[in-house]
């Protein structure tokens, strides 16, 4: 960690094309990359409802329900104090990446995750579908039905729950019907998709870091102002930069989350007494796997097709030959071993 706090210290924003490579092996804070292009999607007036909303989801599922907050500030404050947003937005693109920065909990690798994440989109979107207004009422699908299942059922209604069910309230606290039709975007070829990105779930997948740019372009990834980070408490950019890793877990006592059986249990042995105790409570994971056990979510096997990913992040203009004695060219040196050496595949 210190030798890339160095690396970035050392390394103009404009050269750091620098990405995270998620290993399948080890254990991962939630993560998520919210997405859309803007001319695709011109009915979209409020670039804010779903993100907020996915985010609100996301706390949902992940903490022990909170009787106390009793208002939408003290919930999306909440929200806010664990979910770090970073923002690479253009005139012609909505980009977020969601992490857990403080999280609740951890998971035992991407492939649960993966899962994870599907489940709950099926979960919020059956939801909608199912639910019955006098703008809405259409008869819920019997048998398997997937994601893109529901997506397709939804597509023909989506101006009508985004501007007449915003008072459908859903079981998620301070979401609306209308507020999740907003997951619901255009693509670049108009085909209807959710605004979260399941690709970045397969194996040794990468994710670009904080402060970091796309090869050949001037778009840092960096903090968003919309939805500002744990606002009370000031970071430094090293502390930053530590959260938003999503392999490195500064708490080793946290619980995680595997998925065992069909459906998603806990390990605590690595917990600490009042963190098992608080568990007891932690109630609303288990809609989740009611879901998964009753209706017809069914979640295909992780893509373990690690090629594609590696071409894909291989920069066609190779450099063959790099000049070592170039001043503060050293800084770079004993980080780039250590990569190399850590993994024996190499």
């Amino acid at each position: 960690i210190e030798e890339l706090i160095k690396l970035f210290e050392n390394c103009p924003v404009t050269d750091r094309a620098l990405y995270e490579c998620i290993s399948p092996k080890n254990s991962v804070k939630i993560y998520i990359d919210f997405e859309y292009m803007i001319h695709n999607n011109l009915d979209i007036q409020n670039h804010h409802i779903g993100p907020m909303c996915f985010l609100k989801i996301l706390y949902y599922f992940l903490n022990i329900p909170d009787n106390t907050i009793i208002t939408v500030e003290n919930y999306t404050e909440n929200v806010l104090k664990q979910f770090l947003v970073l923002e690479a937005s253009t005139s012609e693109k909505i980009s977020y990446h969601f992490i857990h920065a403080k999280p609740s909990v951890i998971f035992e690798n991407v492939s649960t995750l993966a899962i994870f994440i599907k489940a709950m989109i099926h979960f919020v979107l059956l939801s909608v579908v199912q639910h019955k207004c006098s703008m809405f009422n259409i008869t819920s699908p019997l048998g398997s039905c997937t994601i893109s299942n529901l997506i397709q059922i939804l597509v023909p209604h989506i101006n009508i729950l985004r501007k007449h069910c915003t008072s459908c309230q859903t079981s998620i606290p301070y979401i609306s019907i209308a507020d999740i039709a907003y997951l619901l975007v255009q693509n670049k070829t108009n085909e209807w998709v959710t605004a979260i990105d399941i690709n970045v779930y397969s194996n040794n997948q990468q994710f670009r870091l904080f402060n970091s740019v796309k090869y050949g372009k001037n778009n840092p990834l960096i903090l968003s102002t919309t939805f500002p980070f744990d606002s009370q408490l000031q970071y430094s950019f090293s502390d930053l930069l530590k959260k938003s890793l999503i392999t490195f877990i500064e708490n080793d006592q946290l619980p995680k989350i595997y998925f065992k059986n069909e459906k998603f249990v806990f390990d605590l042995s690595t917990s600490s007494n009042s963190t098992i105790t608080k568990l007891q409570n932690f109630i609303n994971i288990e809609p989740i796997n009611q879901h998964m056990k009753h209706s017809s979510f069914s979640h295909p096997h992780p893509n373990i097709n690690t090629n594609q990913n590696l071409s894909r992040s291989l920069h066609p203009n190779k450099i063959n030959n790099l000049n070592l004695s170039v001043p503060d060219m050293s800084i770079f040196i004993d980080f780039v071993e250590n990569i190399i050496t850590s993994d024996p595949s190499h």
